[in-house]
């Protein structure tokens, strides 16, 4: 027998906090989207075992480990799981709370933190709490339109991310795409009553001075619109590491209140996917690993061009901050200084999978690219799979080895990208191996 529960609470951050992912602080001057987290709890109850896994969903940029850490701990104080059920998993949306660290403005923020992980646990704790006998289906459709591989190659062979709106030297994508909406939907006595969802798209579209959950915060509230205020999305974010909403063939992905339509469309394909589900077996089991991962360090040559910059600044120097022009070059040759003094050659990645049902959910601490998503959904060991590439830990991002080039954004060493070309592969064959265990 299956039980499951769900909880939502909300996390939007006091105003005047500073919102992660632009190269320079953002402060929030008002709330557009509210914030939560969203929790999932499962649990197996028959004769032979008792098996408890949770999801957790937050609308953050990032997570640390620590952040996990204490979440699990938490929960342990109150309810039978076992923390290495609980997978963490961020939305990446780009209007969260001060949650990660990069650049010289953008810092954590403790009280926050705190204020988070207890509300995390907590939505854990409530949805065991809540747990009722359940059937778990699965549905699947696909979201064309609204999410676009944001590499490119040009017309002089180079690759460029998001090269600009029209720009006329782009040739095509330089990869393929995943258009995918996984569901999990879990019904009560015959009625929805939530859902996990997993898509793969940057959550950028709302970037500026406001707090918002972007496209998830309107893909939770279609679904409670077509099954009730108490329905809870629990939405997990897929190998979105080079897929953005911007086309830059079509004027229309610039517009202001994608995000909103992005949400929207998302939640009909939701609803299309619930109502055609079919049951899944009843199981429940979970594995988690340690990947020790190389570190790159910035060349001869790329110190000497970051120290060549700041000596050409001379006094001026302190002037070069975010919202200057240029700042993004004296960035990225802090970046690769910080780089060069870090003594550290390896770094220490959790990896985890849980099956749920016929369901094997794959949580990366990496914003990996889509290649590598696919190949990990096609090394699953059960009917389905979902990735995860936020969960548990920020990773930075990790490119195909042969993207690692100038020109691609992702590629440029620095917090948010700072793993060895090896690393993807590295990756996939460590969820092969787990995917083996719980299969």
């Amino acid at each position: 027998m299956i039980r499951a529960g769900f909880c939502a609470n909300e996390i939007t951050p006091a105003l005047g906090s500073i919102i992660p992912g632009d190269f320079g602080a953002r402060y929030n001057v008002r709330v557009q989207e509210k914030l939560y987290v969203r929790a999932a709890v499962f649990e197996l109850d028959d004769a032979d075992t008792q098996k408890v896994a949770a999801i957790v969903s937050i609308d953050a940029c990032g997570v640390y480990y620590s952040l996990t850490r204490r979440v699990r701990e938490r929960v342990a104080q109150y309810v039978p799981i076992d923390p290495d059920a609980i997978m963490i998993c961020a939305t990446h949306c780009h209007g969260g709370g001060p949650t990660l660290n990069w650049g010289e403005e953008v810092v954590c923020n403790e009280t926050y933190l705190t204020f988070l992980a207890e509300r995390a646990a907590d939505a854990v704790i409530c949805a065991y709490n809540d747990r009722k006998e359940a059937c778990l289906n699965w549905g699947e459709e696909v979201l064309e339109g609204f999410s676009f591989i944001r590499i490119w190659r040009m017309k002089d062979g180079s690759l460029k991310t998001n090269p600009g709106k029209g720009n006329p030297n782009i040739v095509e994508p330089a990869s393929p795409i995943d258009q995918s909406v996984g569901v999990i939907a879990v019904c009560v006595d015959g009625k929805p009553v939530g859902a996990v969802v997993n898509f793969a798209c940057h959550p950028a579209i709302v970037a500026t001075d406001v707090t918002s959950s972007d496209y998830i915060y309107h893909l939770a509230r279609g679904l409670q619109e077509q099954y009730g205020p108490d329905f809870v999305t629990v939405f997990i974010n897929g190998a979105c590491g080079n897929i953005n909403h911007f086309n830059p063939r079509d004027p229309e992905t610039y517009k202001k209140g994608r995000h909103i339509l992005l949400g929207r469309a998302l939640a009909e394909k939701c609803v299309s996917a619930i109502e055609k589900a079919s049951p899944m077996d009843e199981a429940i089991a979970w594995q988690e690993a340690k990947l020790c991962a190389r570190l790159r360090k910035p060349t001869p040559e790329r110190l000497a061009e970051a120290y060549a910059l700041f000596q050409s600044y001379g006094d001026e120097l302190i002037n070069s901050k975010p919202g200057t022009k240029n700042y993004i070059e004296t960035f990225f040759a802090l970046q690769a200084m910080h780089a060069a003094k870090d003594k550290r050659t390896r770094v220490v990645l959790p990896m985890q999978v849980l099956r749920i049902g016929d369901v094997q959910i794959f949580g990366s601490p990496c914003q990996i690219f889509v290649e590598f998503g696919m190949r990990i959904k096609a090394g699953a060991r059960t009917a389905h799979a979902m990735v995860s590439a936020f969960a548990n830990d920020y990773g930075g991002y990790v490119p195909m080895p042969e993207m690692m080039i100038p020109g691609v954004y992702e590629a440029r060493l620095a917090t948010s990208s700072q793993l060895a070309p090896e690393a993807g592969d590295e990756l996939v064959a460590c969820f092969e191996r787990m995917a083996e265990k719980v299969k």
